[in-house]
């Protein structure tokens, strides 16, 4: 045998071992991912923290979790699994009830939340009816993914906020009241809690409730809460107002003239003039009118470093 036919042998003995070798880690490296897919769930058993990863990008929930302390499992598929398996997502239900981790509790009602349907809705229904302190914030959370024409989904939320609470919750609990297409009917209980709300000592509460307002209602009760809010003494709740009147159809002289003023106003903060001269373009301006709005908008082109 000659000595090139030799090391021809050589190099190709190589390379054969070299691409059974990375088979042979590929294959242990995919066993225990689609071995932890597989397993059915375990009620009693904790979830682990999550091994890091970046987000995807485009989704709020994370690419993996790791179940049993198992390898990261794709979020994806669990989610699509308990979606069409409804003994693993109520084996999900009860590791999150037996679950006493922080971490792995977050893991789960991201999952949950994700997953949604009836029986989630019924599970945060009870979490959000909880005297737990932790177990109510939780349901709170997952009933954010159900629209609020929702009946059973809305009295839970005006049910809280009737209860009172804190500032920081009540307004938490407002901003759950997200705006959807619902009989008019079935709207005036949330409108009636938000007119109220608007007048509540703290400024944070009045100003999430003017700015849910407006986007509910686009009537003459509107026109007059944003009024009174645009006069309001707190730049918060001022500052919700004017994006209130954008979100909005809500149009008046009254309205038009309160953010003239403030569009005008050196003592306002940059933010609220240039949010104000934009909001004034959709209002008919007179002369004068038109005067004060160019003045104000090229103060704010030069506040935001666009002005030539």
């Amino acid at each position: 045998m000659t000595a090139v036919r030799i090391a021809l042998i050589v190099i190709v003995s190589a390379a054969v071992g070299a691409f059974a070798g990375s088979a042979y880690q590929l294959q242990r490296q995919r066993a225990p991912v689609a071995q932890a897919e597989r397993a059915p769930p375990k009620p009693s058993a904790a979830a682990a923290p999550s091994a890091p990863h970046a987000p995807s990008g485009h989704s709020p929930y994370p690419d993996y979790l790791s179940l049993d302390g198992g390898a990261p499992v794709s979020f994806e598929s669990l989610r699509q699994r308990a979606s069409r398996d409804p003994t693993f997502l109520r084996g999900l239900l009860q590791r999150y009830r037996d679950e006493t981790d922080a971490v792995a509790r977050g893991e789960l009602l991201s999952l949950l939340n994700a997953v949604s349907g009836e029986d989630v809705l019924r599970f945060a229904l009870s979490l959000a009816a909880s005297t737990r302190a932790e177990d109510e914030r939780d349901g709170l959370e997952l009933l954010r993914a159900y629209s609020m024409d929702r009946a059973e989904v809305r009295g839970a939320v005006l049910a809280k906020l009737q209860q009172g609470g804190t500032p920081e919750r009540t307004a938490e609990l407002v901003g759950m009241l997200t705006p959807t297409t619902m009989p008019a009917e079935d709207a005036v209980p949330v409108l009636a809690e938000l007119g109220q709300l608007t007048r509540h000592p703290d400024p944070a509460v009045r100003a999430e409730a003017v700015l849910q307002l407006a986007q509910w209602d686009d009537g003459a009760q509107a026109e007059e809460l944003l009024h009174r809010a645009l006069l309001d003494a707190s730049p918060q709740v001022r500052g919700k107002a004017i994006a209130g009147v954008q979100s909005s159809h809500a149009r008046s002289d009254g309205l038009k003239e309160a953010l003239l003023d403030i569009a005008d106003d050196p003592a306002s903060s940059a933010a609220d003039r240039g949010a104000a001269a934009f909001a004034l373009q959709d209002f008919r301006l007179n002369r004068a009118e038109y005067a004060i709005w160019r003045r104000a908008q090229t103060r704010a082109d030069a506040d935001s470093g666009e002005g030539g």
